[in-house]
């Protein structure tokens, strides 16, 4: 069975990646995404890092029917990239992301990868794709550019999401309080053993003397 503090964290997680920046409804017209940064941060590439670790979780919560692949790689040098596949205009809506025009057989998409081994595919006959230049730019600029160019809807939180939020907030609050009781109460204790342990050589050293 877990304990309350596990629950409390678990439920902070679900809360967490259902709401905030990045919580978003992605329009039929986006088929999948592709993302390419280096594994370190020099060159430009922290905020594509802070992206994919903060706000690409959210946009799959919300759309997890379309494909998103993040390619890693050590080639710092090399500029950090979105690549956004877009439905063309006129092309049936009920096509799935990952289908053709002249084929009925789904895409295989391949999986992300932290070794360079899934770059960004040439779109199909059915797409037209946009580029974001991650490059030196601050996740949150990268989430704006995102947002303008696929046109998605971002989710509010609804008022159950607001007051689990709140009441979270309470618990952490509340909890920060407990976990500096304890550390004063510690350090009281730890301050009582050193001035008894003080005593006790003293009275040592008098004995010494007298005798």
């Amino acid at each position: 069975m877990r304990s309350l503090g596990e629950r409390l964290n678990l439920l902070r997680k679900l809360i967490n990646i259902r709401c905030g920046p990045g919580a978003a409804i992605l329009p039929a017209e986006v088929t999948r995404i592709h993302m390419d940064f280096a594994l370190r941060l020099k060159g430009g590439h922290m905020g594509a890092r802070k992206f994919w670790r903060e706000y690409l979780p959210r946009l799959k919560y919300h759309n997890p029917s379309i494909p998103m692949i993040v390619n890693r790689h050590d080639q710092n040098q090399l500029p950090p990239t979105m690549t956004i596949y877009l439905r063309k205009a006129g092309s049936s809506a009920a096509v799935p992301a990952s289908s053709s025009s002249s084929s009925s057989e789904p895409i295989a998409q391949p999986s992300s990868s932290r070794t360079n081994l899934s770059k960004a595919q040439p779109p199909t006959a059915d797409e037209r794709v946009v580029h974001i230049d991650m490059a030196n730019k601050h996740s949150s600029h990268i989430l704006e550019f995102f947002m303008a160019e696929t046109r998605a809807v971002p989710l509010q939180p609804t008022n159950e999401e607001i007051a689990e939020m709140q009441a979270l907030e309470t618990l952490r609050k509340n909890a920060e309080v407990d976990r500096e009781r304890v550390r004063l109460l510690r350090l009281e204790k730890k301050k009582e053993e050193d001035m008894l342990k003080r005593a006790r050589a003293a009275g040592g050293m008098a004995e010494q003397e007298e005798a």
